[in-house]
């Protein structure tokens, strides 16, 4: 695999440094980027929920020390692009980047267990997950349209020898007119 630059902080407009043990510091290019971020205006909820981003991080996944692992600005660049639009969907988008970041740490271990019972259980693990990412996936969907799904059913009868056409029909043709 080549070089992989890393993001710019001013591409969300937060910078996230330190670690879990040394305290994380959180710089903003502009005062509201985490509400950006969020789809807030309350600024104490996108603290907390930023909070929430880093809570089910491992020490490694959240660190200035294994940039390779770090998973900070990955979670916060789903939510961005997730658009929370009301706080069902702020909470859903953090639990979908959490869930996505364990899917892929099951994967992990799942790809390198030494035994038949470590594959299995992780295995187990990985499949859970990804279940559970994808049923949210649909309730995002379902909260965002309500629910609501439409199926259109038409019904057409076609005698003997008839011909039916089924799309969009325009009627007219080269140098005619429309």
């Amino acid at each position: 695999m080549g070089k992989i630059e890393k993001a710019k902080a001013d591409d969300l407009g937060v910078k996230v440094s330190g670690s879990a043990r040394t305290g994380h510091k959180i710089e903003l290019a502009q005062e509201s980027a985490l509400c950006r971020i969020f789809g807030t205006s309350d600024e104490m909820q996108a603290n907390a929920l930023l909070s929430h981003c880093l809570k089910p991080l491992k020490a490694d996944e959240a660190s200035d020390e294994h940039p390779g692992n770090d998973e900070r600005i990955f979670m916060l660049s789903v939510i961005r692009d997730l658009a929370p639009r009301d706080p069902v969907e702020r909470m859903l988008a953090v639990q979908m980047a959490a869930t996505h970041v364990a899917t892929i740490r099951a994967g992990r271990w799942m790809a390198t267990s030494d035994n038949l019972p470590q594959v299995q259980a992780h295995y187990t693990g990985f499949n859970k997950l990804a279940r559970t990412f994808a049923a949210q996936v649909e309730a995002l969907r379902k909260h965002r349209t309500g629910g609501e799904q439409r199926v259109t059913v038409q019904h057409v009868n076609v005698s003997d020898g008839g011909q039916a056409i089924v799309g969009n029909v325009k009627t007219g043709g080269r140098g005619g007119d429309e």
